[in-house]
C-alpha cells in the first residue's frame, strides 16, 4: 500500500510533479480578512508570529516558505482525542504495517484538519478559515511535528470570507465554477465528500487534457513521486494541506496564469488507493 502524504509529512518528503520551480509571490488579501498571524516554514519549523489568541469568525494566515515542499496545516481534534495521542499515532503510521494503517486511520478519524497550504522555497501565500471557541493547533507535520496551540474565545469577528471561483472536491472528482479560476486571487475549496481530500495545482502544457492526465496517473499508479509527464510545465505549483468532510478554506495566491492539473495525492483511506485513481484530478485554466 501507497504510503499517505500524511505519513510521509510525519517522515519523508513528498514529490514535486514540475520539473522547476519558480518564485510566488504573495497574493492581493482584498477578499480575505487582515491576516491573523505569519507563519514562516524554515528548516528548524514554523516561526508563529501574532497572537496566540484568536476571536472566533474569518480568520486568514499568511504563510511564506524558506523551505522546499512544506505545509503549515490548521487543525484541531474531536473530544477524547489529544495532540499526544496525535503525535503518537503520527510516528506509528510510518510503514505499510496493520499496525500503521490503524495509526493513520485514527487520525483521520479523530483530527478536523481545517485546511493549510503546501508551499515551496521562496512562496508565499495565505489561507482563511472561520474558526469557532475552543483549541486549535497551527504547525507542520515533519520527522519532527511542530503545532503552535491556538486558543478561540471571544466576541465573534464579523469579517466575512468572500470570493468568486470555486472548487468542490467529492469523493470521485472535482466540481469547477463556470469560466477561469484566478491567477492572482482567491478561491474557495469546499469538501462535499466523505473522505479528506488536498489539491495540488501543478502547471501543465496548454491543451493537456484531462484524459491525457488520467492516462498519466494510472500508468504511475497515482504515485506522488513518479516521473514529471511530457505534458509537465516548468514553473510555480503550490497546492492545500488536507482538507476534512464538510469543511472549506479560501486560498489566496498569485500564481502564473496558463492550465493547471488539479491533483489529490491523498490515499483513500476506506481501499488503501490513490485518490487520483478514484477520479480525483482535473484540468483547470488561470487567468
Amino acid at each position: 500500500m501507497q504510503s499517505h502524504p500524511l505519513a510521509r509529512r510525519f517522515g519523508t518528503c513528498a514529490f514535486i510533479l514540475a520539473a522547476g520551480l519558480c518564485t510566488a509571490a504573495a497574493a492581493s488579501p482584498a477578499a480575505a480578512p487582515k491576516a491573523i498571524v505569519t507563519a514562516t516554514l524554515t528548516s528548524r519549523g514554523p516561526v508563529i508570529a501574532g497572537p496566540h489568541m484568536w476571536r472566533p469568525g474569518a480568520a486568514r494566515i499568511a504563510v511564506v516558505s524558506h523551505v522546499p515542499d512544506e505545509e503549515l496545516t490548521l487543525l484541531r481534534f474531536r473530544p477524547g482525542y489529544s495532540y499526544a495521542r496525535f503525535l503518537a499515532d503520527g510516528a506509528h503510521a510510518q510503514g505499510h504495517t496493520a499496525a500503521a494503517r490503524a495509526a493513520l486511520q485514527r487520525i483521520f478519524a479523530e483530527t478536523v484538519f481545517d485546511g493549510g497550504v503546501d508551499l515551496f522555497t521562496g512562496q508565499s501565500a495565505s489561507f482563511a478559515v472561520t474558526v469557532r471557541p475552543g483549541t486549535y493547533y497551527l504547525g507542520e507535520m515533519t520527522s519532527r511535528p511542530h503545532f503552535t496551540r491556538i486558543r478561540i474565545v471571544g466576541t465573534p469577528d464579523t469579517s466575512q470570507l468572500a470570493s468568486t471561483a470555486f472548487i468542490t472536491a467529492t469523493d470521485s472528482g472535482y466540481r469547477l465554477g463556470r469560466g477561469a479560476l484566478p491567477a492572482n486571487g482567491a478561491i474557495t475549496i469546499r469538501n462535499a465528500g466523505a473522505r479528506p481530500h488536498r489539491l495540488n495545482l501543478i502547471p501543465v502544457k496548454r491543451g493537456t487534457t484531462r484524459a491525457e492526465l488520467g492516462a498519466y496517473l494510472r500508468k504511475t499508479g497515482g504515485r506522488d513521486n513518479a516521473s514529471p509527464p511530457p505534458f509537465a510545465l516548468k514553473g510555480p505549483q503550490l497546492g492545500i494541506a488536507d482538507l476534512s468532510p464538510h469543511q472549506q478554506m479560501q486560498l489566496s495566491y498569485k500564481l502564473s496564469p496558463g492550465e493547471y492539473a488539479l491533483i489529490d495525492f491523498d490515499q483513500n483511506m476506506t481501499n488503501g488507493r490513490p485518490e487520483a485513481l478514484e477520479g480525483m484530478y482535473a484540468i483547470a485554466t488561470l487567468r
